[in-house]
Parts: structure tokens; sequence; C-alpha cells
């Protein structure tokens, strides 16, 4: 398993070191995917850049981060992707590693520092990075494994090849050394509640994945004026002609999917691209433009709101060369693929302030709508109860 490491936390000056950058980027450098190169030069830059803290105590002469643009210029002069001389310094240390000289797919933009104020004028495209296995060029494409082909850099597996069999014992306990199928788990996220809370709709039970958006990849979110401009203007779930036609939705009805975990909100794109008995939602679609509450919780939900994380005991393989647990989300394993959810076609949409008409609303979806007016998004119990209390009939 992973180092466990014991920190002790100096609470009365939290805020001082939150709002800063530490010393041992200083002292022991930045690094990562294994690799180290020393940082000294570029945290100098910071403090003329981002001004050091005035204040005596902990923090005092630190590069400050006071602002959310102080923020993103310490990711920005820090990262090899944005700061020339720090991907030089990356690719060297990769070379020390290799015996082969890679400073070459950095070393025409060794003098380029990427800020704030460039990528806020338009986007810039980054600099290559030993921390990804592919390259920034003009002529090639950016691919995944490509400075393992032309640079011969090993992969990162214990044998430096890519690797599809696993000798580790608890691969073999699985029956997992090879890629093997598994069938979808029974998550029971769906068990009791077909019918449960019925707007006169038909129902349906599919199968709900959430991948890699096609335009962007995790904190590339799609709320912005372009991607809404090209899409349908706010959250979409993607979903088969044949499952449509069951519940009688067509392209761009708004349609509500739900479970025993939560519910979400959006627009159907029927598209014959779709298989029957499963529907598509890209991740990072933020509910803030464009979305509705739901019918069932009475609140807006994201796209993860309807899966949980499940652990599978496998992926916590700690050091053990590319077997090496580490924490990304809460969780080890996409079992959320195997997530279903009741879809439906919306009755009512609402869309949770003043512009809501109450004439539209049920008495139940009434009373929610004047909690979250009021004290903001309630429990769905909580509704249901002022409901009762008042006496209204749905």
């Amino acid at each position: 398993m992973g180092n466990v490491t014991v920190v002790e936390r100096d609470y009365p000056n939290t805020y001082r070191k939150f709002t800063s950058l530490g010393p041992l980027l200083a002292k022991l450098g930045n690094g990562g995917k294994g690799l180290t190169w020393q940082t000294g030069q570029e945290v100098e830059q910071l403090r003329a850049l981002n001004h050091p803290v005035a204040q005596a105590g902990v923090a005092h002469g630190r590069p400050q981060i006071l602002s959310a643009i102080d923020a993103a210029e310490t990711i920005l002069m820090l990262a090899p992707e944005t700061n020339g001389a720090v991907a030089v310094k990356a690719w060297q240390a990769l070379s020390a590693l290799t015996g082969a000289d890679h400073t070459h797919l950095a070393r025409a933009r060794a003098d380029e520092k990427i800020r704030f104020r460039d990528i806020q004028a338009q986007p810039r495209k980054i600099i290559s990075s030993p921390t990804w296995s592919g390259i920034e060029s003009e002529h090639v494409s950016y691919s995944a494994s490509y400075t393992n082909v032309h640079e011969l850099i090993p992969w990162r597996t214990l044998s430096g090849r890519q690797q599809l069999y696993q000798d580790h014992a608890w691969m073999r306990d699985f029956g997992e050394s090879l890629c093997v199928y598994k069938p979808p788990i029974d998550t029971r996220s769906t068990d009791g509640m077909e019918g449960s809370h019925s707007n006169g709709n038909p129902e349906i039970a599919l199968n709900f994945l959430t991948p890699h958006q096609k335009w962007g990849i995790h904190s590339t979110y799609t709320d912005n004026l372009l991607m809404l401009t090209l899409s349908r203007g706010g959250p979409i779930v993607w979903m088969s002609e044949i499952d449509a036609l069951k519940i009688g939705v067509i392209d761009n009805d708004w349609i509500e999917a739900f479970n025993v975990n939560g519910a979400l909100t959006a627009r159907a794109v029927v598209s014959q691209r779709i298989p029957a008995g499963a529907v598509m939602m890209y991740h990072a679609q933020e509910k803030i433009i464009n979305s509705p509450g739901s019918e069932v919780t009475g609140v807006r939900g994201i796209h993860n709101s309807v899966t949980r994380i499940i652990p599978k005991p496998t992926h916590m393989i700690g050091g053990y060369a590319q077997l090496s647990y580490g924490f990304n989300y809460h969780g080890t394993v996409g079992s959320n693929r195997d997530e279903f959810v009741i879809v439906r076609k919306m009755k009512t949409i609402d869309w949770k302030d003043e512009s809501t008409p109450a004439s539209v609303l049920s008495a139940q979806a009434a009373a929610r709508h004047e909690h979250t007016l009021a004290q903001g998004a309630p429990a769905l119990a909580m509704a249901d109860e002022k409901m009762k209390k008042s006496g209204a009939k749905q």
C-alpha cells in the first residue's frame, strides 16, 4: 500500500499558510510521475509577480496567494506545461533516467511563460511535458504514448513495456491477470423506484453512462457561451430512438433521470447512434445555466447525482510499479458505469426562481418551490412535510 505520513497541523496559522506558497517547493523542488526538479527560481519569480507576504508571522516573505488570479499564476509558473524553463528541467530529469536527451521537445519554448492575462485573451497551446506521453506540436497531433514510441521512453509499467499480464498475487486471486469481461454489477439503484414518484408519463430503466465529453476534459466545463451555442444551451442526455419512442420522448424534450441516489434534469438528444438500453450524459455539465429542478427531489442535480462510487480491492494495490493506488476522486473504480436510472419525460418545468408561475406547479411542487425561494434547496422529506402541514392535496 502507499505510504502514510503524519502531518502536524498548525491551526492558528492555517489561513496564513493557505494564502501563501510554502517553503518546501524551494527546498525539495517540484515533480510528478516519479520525476523531481528544482524550482527555487520559479518561487523567486512568483515572489516578484504575486508580491511577498508583508505581515509578520509564519508566511512572512513568502509569495502570496490571496486572489484567484494569484492561485492561477502560481500554477502557471510552476507547471512544465505553461513554463518553458520548467518543462526543460522536467525533461532533463527524465533524460537522467533514460540516458537519452529529451530536452529538444521543449527547448524551443524554454523562454516562454504563459501568464493568466495570456489565457484570458485567447487559448494558448501548452508546452510538451514528461507528465504526459504525447507531445504538443505543430506537426504531430497529440497522441498518447507518442514519446514512448518515438523517444524510446519506457512505459510506466513493471516491465517498461506495454503490459497485458499482471502477475501480482491479488490480480491472480481475482482471476484478472489478463483482461477479462466482467458483467455489470447490480447496484440495486432502481429497486422500488419505478412508479414511486409518477408524474403520469411512461418510465423506462436504462443503463446510465457518463463518458468524457468530446470537446474538453475534467475542468473544461461546457457552460461557456461558445459551447452552449454549439449545443442545446444547457445540460443534455443522449438516448436511443427506440427507447425514446417507448416513453413518448422526442428530440429536445425535457427529461428526468432518477434512482435511489438522486435525480437530474436535461434536454433529450434522441439519436440512432445510441444503443437501446442506455443513456449517455457527457460529464462536466455544470448545472448553473438552463437547468430546471427535479420533479422527484425538488432541486437541481448534476450527472453525478445518480451515481455512487464502489471500491474494488484490486485497485487498492500499491507500491508495485503501475499498480500503485492513489487518490483521484473519492473511489477507486468506474463502477458507476454499471448504474441504472429511471428516465421519463418531465411534466412540470420548475426553474426554482421567481420566473416559474405557481399556476403550473402541483401542490407538492409548489411547496418545494416556496421552500427553495425562502430558505434554499430543501430535502425531499422537508418539502413533503411542509406540504402535509399546510393541508395541500396533490
